[in-house]
């Protein structure tokens, strides 16, 4: 991945998103959430990128379209998924940032694999919302798989990126009520 490309792409979603549900509703609050967190990690993956931290922007862009792409797959917001420009054809990054590049795809593989194993449905079977709360455990289990699949083959940013979207979602999943948190409250942003 390209992160100038991708930050760009992002900042365009985000820019171009819009809240398609009833204002003063709780879908609008969940909505003002979701769109609040996804513009906070672009803008400090953008601050990173201003003080030459490639890994932490990587990571910070990658966790903010997981929120960005959970908000509009609920259908809170309406915005273009940067995503397709998540994964494939990477600039490496700089020598330089190698070892912390590896430190934290690590270290963010065991997160992500803990906060799987941390959350399930809120809502119990046979209620509409549980099936949500199995798909996003599903998507975050598929981006756990992928990175896990990268860091085999020492692609570590697409591994990296793999991880932090799929904690993204999760994230947001808890934050608006898909999942709920039944292990380890300290690998989930609340």
């Amino acid at each position: 991945m390209n992160i100038g490309l991708f930050k760009d792409a992002l900042a365009g979603s985000i820019e171009g998103m819009d809240i398609p549900v009833p204002a003063k509703s709780q879908l609008f609050l969940v909505a003002g959430e979701i769109a609040g967190m996804a513009r906070c990690y672009l803008e400090d993956g953008t601050r990173f990128i201003g003080i030459d931290d490639p890994v932490n922007a990587l990571a910070s862009f990658s966790y903010s379209a997981g929120w960005l792409d959970l908000g509009s797959w609920v259908g809170v917001i309406s915005a273009t998924s940067p995503c397709t420009l998540l994964l494939g054809k990477s600039d490496p990054l700089p020598d330089y940032a190698r070892p912390k590049l590896e430190e934290k795809t690590h270290r963010y593989s065991i997160l992500l694999g803990k906060a799987i194993a941390s959350s399930a449905p809120a809502s119990p079977r046979g209620v509409s919302v549980y099936e949500g709360g199995v798909t996003v455990q599903v998507v975050a289990e598929t981006f756990h798989s992928g990175g896990m699949m990268f860091l085999r083959g020492r692609q570590y940013e697409d591994a990296l990126a793999c991880f932090s979207y799929g904690h993204g979602w999760l994230d947001a999943a808890v934050r608006t009520g898909l999942l709920a948190i039944t292990g380890d409250r300290g690998v989930f942003a609340v």
